[in-house]
C-alpha cells in the first residue's frame, strides 16, 4: 500500500483525514466557545470526497444550544474531507509492490482527487482485454472505506511457460519430447499455467494446441483409463459363475463409466462398467447393446 498525503481544502475546514464522522474539533475553528466541548466528539457523518457539507445557520443554532453556548457562527460552516490530485508515480509504485517483476508502462488514469489513505491496486483486479489492460484499485480511508481508482496500463512479466512444441491434437496422449520449457515476457494474462513439463506429459489437450503456444491447465484433461479400439480384460459375472476374456473398447471412459465394448470372437456387443486402466465389468443382467 502506498500512503497518500492530503492537500488544504481551500474555503472549507477540512475534517480529520482518517475519520468517518465530522468531529467538534473540526469546527471549533469557524465556532466560537466550541473549544470547551470535548474535541473527539461525532457531530455528523463525514462527506465523501469531494462532496462539501454545509452547516446551515439553523443546524449551527442546534448545536449551540446543545452546547449551552451563547452565540453561535453568525455564518454557514463548509466542511469538507482533504483531498489531492492523482499522482501517476504513485500508482506505479503501488502497482510495482504488487508485481515488483513486471514492467508496467501507465497509458492513462483516473483523474478524481483522492482522498488520504492507503493505495493498492490488487494483482486480482487486473482486467485484460485484446487491446489494453485495465487495473483496478482502490484508496482505503477512514477505516474501512474504499475510494475507486483505475490506470489504463501496458505490462509485460517474464514467466518460466511449459510451451507446446510440436502441434498437439485434441484427445491424444502427450509425450514429454512434444513440449519444452521457456521464458519469455507475456502481457498479464488469467488462468493457471502448469509450472513443469511433468505437469503435461501424459495428460489429453482437450482442444488443438497449436507449435509454439503456451499451455494453459484448463486446456488439459487426465486421460481415460479405457481407449476406444484397445483391448480391454473383461470380468464377467453370470449368477454365482464369473467369466474372464478380452473385448474391444467401442468408446473411451474412465472409471464408473458404462461404455460399450465387443467380443472379437462373437461380435457381439455389450455394456461394461470401466473398472480401472485397461479394466471392464459386466453384469448378465444388463441389457446388450444392438450393433
Amino acid at each position: 500500500m502506498t500512503p497518500l498525503v492530503p492537500l488544504a481544502v481551500s474555503a472549507c475546514l477540512a475534517i480529520s483525514p482518517g475519520s468517518d464522522r465530522i468531529l467538534i474539533r473540526d469546527l471549533a475553528g469557524a465556532f466560537p466557545g466550541l473549544e470547551s466541548v470535548a474535541p473527539d466528539l461525532a457531530v455528523a457523518l463525514a462527506p465523501a470526497p469531494g462532496v462539501e457539507r454545509v452547516f446551515r445557520l439553523p443546524e449551527l443554532r442546534r448545536l449551540a444550544a446543545r452546547f449551552n453556548l451563547p452565540v453561535s457562527p453568525a455564518s454557514e460552516v463548509c466542511v469538507a474531507r482533504p483531498v489531492s490530485p492523482p499522482d501517476p508515480a504513485l500508482f506505479l509504485a503501488a502497482m510495482r509492490k504488487e508485481l515488483p517483476q513486471a514492467a508496467i508502462e501507465i497509458e492513462d488514469y483516473s483523474r478524481q482527487p483522492l482522498p488520504a489513505g492507503d493505495l493498492t491496486f490488487p494483482a486480482a483486479s487486473l482486467r485484460h482485454a485484446p487491446r489494453e489492460t485495465l487495473w483496478i484499485g482502490y484508496v482505503r480511508y477512514a477505516g474501512d472505506r474504499r475510494f475507486t481508482v483505475w490506470a489504463r496500463i501496458k505490462l509485460s512479466i517474464a514467466v518460466e511457460r511449459v510451451v507446446a512444441a510440436a502441434d498437439l491434437a485434441p484427445n491424444r496422449p502427450i509425450d514429454a519430447t512434444q513440449l519444452r520449457l521457456e521464458t519469455r515476457d507475456e502481457s498479464f494474462a488469467a488462468g493457471v499455467f502448469p509450472k513443469s513439463i511433468d505437469e503435461v506429459a501424459g495428460k489429453w489437450p482437450r482442444v488443438a494446441i497449436r507449435d509454439g503456444s503456451s499451455i494453459r491447465a484448463v486446456e488439459l484433461q487426465v486421460p481415460p483409463d479405457v481407449v476406444r479400439g484397445e483391448t480391454v480384460h473383461v470380468a464377467a459375472r453370470d449368477g454365482g459363475a464369473l467369466v474372464s476374456l478380452e473385448a474391444r473398447a467401442e468408446a473411451s471412459g474412465s472409471r464408473g463409466d458404462m461404455i460399450p465394448v465387443s467380443n472379437p470372437a462373437s461380435h457381439r456387443r455389450f455394456r461394461a462398467r470401466v473398472e480401472g486402466s485397461g479394466r471392464v465389468s459386466v453384469d448378465s443382467s444388463l441389457p446388450k447393446v444392438n450393433p
